[in-house]
């Protein structure tokens, strides 16, 4: 019986250290990944946008791989209330290429979320003087960026780029406001030949494409194919190769 618990104990202890290690091994080569790069350094703020029930765990490996002074900085955070209210959380003085989580305690529904968002753009514009921002949405985080660029009622600041990471855009109309500075990148994850992410079919994400034909200044779809460890849907914001596909995108060399 004692063997047996002394068994259990070394499993127990080889499980975590190995679980540990693979962690350790997985944050270095994301940050090997983004090393060398090197983006221009602007007063456009980038809004991370999380997918349904999702909060600060959503985004956060992402924006702290991207905090980085050659590349962005995260200095603030959006935090809305049920009733739409904005608390601001800041880390840090502002600097260049500001990253912004905003996380919704109400997160389970996209077209008010995008309602609220105005709010914080607002806010954003007024307290800390930002004219120019950029989304990244993960999963409906991209329908909440796509249905705030589809309503009436906006803030005084200029949307120049759009990412979506595994986003679908069930029953959304047409845009009907133009952008034509706007530049969209769309992503979605695909597990081998599956066609999906385990929860975004690959053709559910492409009619963003119909959707926004004729208003915006580009648009690119990008159908990134690998294994589940990289492709799947919640592991989309933790792939290194999408960091860097998406910080060069957000900041093109002037």
């Amino acid at each position: 019986m004692i063997a047996m618990k002394h068994l259990r104990g070394l499993t127990i202890l080889f499980t975590s250290l190995l679980t540990l290690g693979g962690l350790a091994w997985g944050w270095h080569a994301r940050q090997a990944t983004l090393a060398d790069l090197r983006v221009p350094q602007t007063r456009t703020a980038t809004l991370f946008l999380p997918g349904n029930s999702g909060g600060w765990l959503s985004m956060r490996d992402m924006v702290l791989s991207l905090d980085r002074p050659h590349l962005a900085h995260f200095s603030l955070t959006a935090h809305v209330s049920f009733n739409g209210h904005v608390r601001w959380q800041q880390h840090r003085p502002l600097a260049t290429n500001l990253l912004v989580p905003v996380l919704f305690k109400d997160n389970t529904h996209s077209r008010r979320e995008a309602t609220q968002l105005v709010t914080v753009l607002q806010q954003l514009h007024r307290r800390y003087g930002i004219t120019h921002v950029n989304f990244v949405g993960h999963s409906s985080g991209g329908t909440i960026a796509y249905d705030y660029l589809n309503q009436q009622r906006q803030a005084p600041v200029t949307i120049n780029r759009l990412v979506c990471i595994g986003a679908d855009f069930p029953d959304r109309r047409p845009l009907k406001n133009h952008y034509p500075q706007l530049h969209i990148l769309n992503l979605a994850g695909n597990i081998g030949r599956t066609g999906n992410d385990s929860e975004v079919p690959v053709d559910t994400a492409t009619p963003l494409r119909r959707l926004v034909a004729g208003h915006v200044s580009s648009y690119r779809f990008e159908e990134l194919r690998g294994p589940v460890w990289d492709m799947q849907h919640s592991l989309l914001h933790e792939n290194p190769t999408i960091d860097r596909k998406i910080i060069r995108f957000l900041y093109p060399p002037s």
